[in-house]
């Protein structure tokens, strides 16, 4: 009986405590990146570029991600700046999505030393 009794709170409280997680947005078809610029590349340390994206489709948003430096600002154009910690080749994701899809590009730029030509 108290076997019994332990199954069931066990199956209970796996039950109540799996959550399914959202899925992202699929691709979509009519979301198109054109582009992903900087006006910088490369970029010496603690100086800015400004990265901007060009993509097709309706009711478009933005985000950004850096995977090393600082990305100032929202939309299609950002800043980014990178100090001497992150001298090397810096990775920039830029994800367009609507209600329907979502894609994503990556930029990479190079930072290089301020102190060393």
């Amino acid at each position: 009986m108290k076997l019994e009794y332990l199954f069931v709170l066990t199956n209970l409280l796996l039950l109540f405590s799996c959550s399914k997680k959202e899925d992202p947005l699929p691709p979509s078809g009519d979301i198109t990146i054109e582009a992903l610029t900087s006006t910088l590349n490369p970029l010496k340390a603690w100086d800015t570029t400004l990265i901007t994206v060009t993509a097709t489709g309706s009711n478009l948003q933005y985000g950004w991600e850096a995977d090393h430096g600082s990305i100032v600002g929202s939309g299609q154009v950002v800043k980014y700046a990178a100090g001497e910690c992150c001298v090397g080749l810096n990775t920039i994701t830029c994800r367009v999505f609507n209600d329907t899809g979502e894609v994503s590009d990556t930029i990479k730029i190079r930072v290089t030393s301020y102190f060393w030509p």
